[in-house]
């Protein structure tokens, strides 16, 4: 009764340590594209910032106006779309 019990324990044991082995290779990769998508973020908002500037607010007919930008964040290609509201730029 004993060893039955201890096999029983052992192979739920065994068990849990493939599922918990399984998923920490997929957290990971979870993790790792989500940083690269904020890492696509940011460069896109550097771009929007440098590129947007009076001229282009002029040309821009309506209040809100969206910006597609492709970038590349280590091999991967992300398209991120800027949502924006028309803004004075600051004098310097």
């Amino acid at each position: 009764m004993l060893y039955t019990e201890l096999i029983f324990s052992m192979i739920i044991l065994m068990l849990l340590l493939t599922i918990i082995s399984g998923t920490i290779p997929a957290q990971r990769e979870t993790l790792m594209e989500a940083i690269r998508q904020e890492r696509a973020q940011l460069i896109a908002e550097n771009i929007f910032w440098q590129e947007v500037d009076n001229e282009y607010l002029k040309s821009v007919q309506s209040d809100k106006f969206s910006i597609t930008y492709d970038v590349v964040v280590d091999g991967k290609k992300y398209k991120v779309t800027i949502n924006a509201i028309k803004f004075q730029r600051p004098q310097k």
